[in-house]
């Protein structure tokens, strides 16, 4: 007979109570339930949807907002940049451009920017007003404009106020050049200011005062004679010029003040003064005969206006000056005779005489002092004449002479003695120059102040 082993039917129960306890209950037959809490209570019901979470917008973001830098050189450059500072993509649709005088570039849209990833657009204007609008997915501000605005730098005004268009220049006159500038930016005086002449190039490029006054003087001496155009051009700092013009003419001659002494023609006992700064032709000494002429350039002897001052006293009272125009071509001394003969007996060209001594032996017509014109040192024969008051009066006085063609105009100090033809009056170079002559009689015989003027302008 089989045995068995006593501990099986434990094995088995202890086994079974192991693998089950976990998932049945059993209630023995009799026994009271647990509570509720002890038991397993399997939920057939369907689960609920779990919302999805927000989506986070985009937002664009745009700098500068605005463009407007004022007054500006040539081609004005900008960048602006849509930046996208929100979660979700920002989509840029497009980009427009509205206004004149602006044009702008960008890569192809449209286009997807992440966070903080930007699109740059490149601006450029020579000057205008305008929009540039900005189109997206932006759901607070889907268009956004940024106001453009540059103005493009002007050039400077310039207008020559002196002298204005056709003056004729005398060349012992003082002119001085004048004009008013002004730029929308710079100062008057940081411009830049150059006045040229058509025949002489660069004059001046003095600056202009801070009143926009710019000015220059002009100096016969050194310029040439005849027509000028003289511009004033005035640049700023942008490099942009503006220029204005004036057409004049500057008739040739000089002063006593702009002529080298040293090229003067001494004769005789002339002499120039240098501690009164003037010609003496004599001093009060018998039988002297000195003439000074102006030898560096010549006149036409029948288009000239000559001024100066004379001195016919100090002495006993003789003999008296001359105003000569010397011959260039036919001369052959700058001195001619004493006495009577006034230092310029003999000479070629035309004189102009004051006399203060009579001389019955020349033909003198009159007793008293005169004014007469002569042709080629003679003397003896006045073509034309007027008595003067006295000139022997210790005083200064003033002479002018004017030759237009054969007609001719003495004035002295103011008054109009001689205004007629002359004949005889040819045309001719002539030196300008005085002369003087004592006899047995004396005076001081001095010239200052002199302005000769050659009428060269139309």
């Amino acid at each position: 007979m089989e045995r068995r082993s006593p501990l099986l039917p434990l094995f088995v129960f202890v086994g079974l109570t192991a693998g089950g306890c976990s998932e049945y209950h059993f209630i023995p037959e009799g026994s009271e339930p647990k509570e509720a809490e002890d038991v397993v209570v399997f939920d057939t019901a369907e689960p609920e949807e779990i919302p999805p979470e927000p989506v986070e917008p985009p937002m664009a973001v745009v700098t500068p907002d605005g463009i407007a830098p004022g007054i500006h050189c040539g081609l004005y450059e900008e960048v602006v940049v849509v930046q996208n500072l929100g979660v979700g993509p920002l989509e840029v649709e497009d980009v427009r451009l509205i206004g004149d005088g602006w044009a702008k570039s960008h890569r192809a849209l449209p286009v997807t920017l992440l966070t903080e990833e930007t699109l740059r657009i490149r601006m450029s204007s020579t000057g205008g007003t305008g929009r540039l609008v900005i189109l997206s997915n932006d759901p607070d501000v889907p268009a956004r404009e940024v106001p453009l605005h540059v103005e493009q730098d002007a050039p400077p005004m310039v207008t020559i106020i002196t002298p204005t268009g056709g003056d004729v220049l005398s060349p012992g006159a003082a002119t001085r050049f004048e004009a008013v500038v002004t730029d929308d930016v710079d100062l008057p005086e940081t411009l830049h200011l150059q006045w040229n002449s058509s025949v002489d190039g660069t004059l001046s490029t003095a600056p202009a005062a801070p009143d926009g006054v710019a000015a220059f003087d002009w100096n016969a001496s050194e310029w040439a004679t005849g027509d000028h155009l003289v511009d004033l051009t005035a640049t700023d700092s942008c490099d942009h010029g503006a220029v204005d013009s004036v057409g004049f003419c500057q008739n040739e001659g000089y002063t006593e003040d702009s002529i080298d002494l040293e090229s003067w023609n001494f004769e005789g006992s002339a002499r120039w003064d240098v501690d009164n700064s003037w010609v003496e032709l004599t001093a009060p000494i018998t039988t002297q005969a000195g003439t000074a002429f102006q030898t560096t350039s010549t006149v036409s002897s029948d288009a000239v206006n000559i001024d100066f001052e004379f001195y016919v006293s100090g002495g006993s009272g003789a003999d008296g000056i001359s105003l000569t125009a010397i011959d260039a071509e036919r001369m052959s001394s700058f001195v001619g005779g004493t006495g009577g003969g006034i230092g310029y007996y003999g000479l070629p060209g035309w004189s102009i005489e004051v006399d203060t001594w009579y001389n019955s032996e020349h033909n003198d017509p009159t007793t008293g002092d005169h004014v007469s014109v002569h042709i080629d040192g003679d003397v003896d024969t006045p073509l034309a004449w007027a008595a003067l008051p006295e000139m022997e009066d210790g005083g200064w006085h003033m002479g002018s002479v004017e030759v237009v063609g054969s007609h001719m105009r003495v004035w002295v100090d103011g008054t109009l003695y001689i205004d007629e033809s002359i004949s005889g009056l040819s045309t001719f170079d002539a030196y300008v120059g005085f002369t003087a002559a004592t006899g047995g009689s004396t005076n001081y015989h001095l010239i200052d102040a002199l302005e000769v003027e050659g009428f060269i302008c139309e």
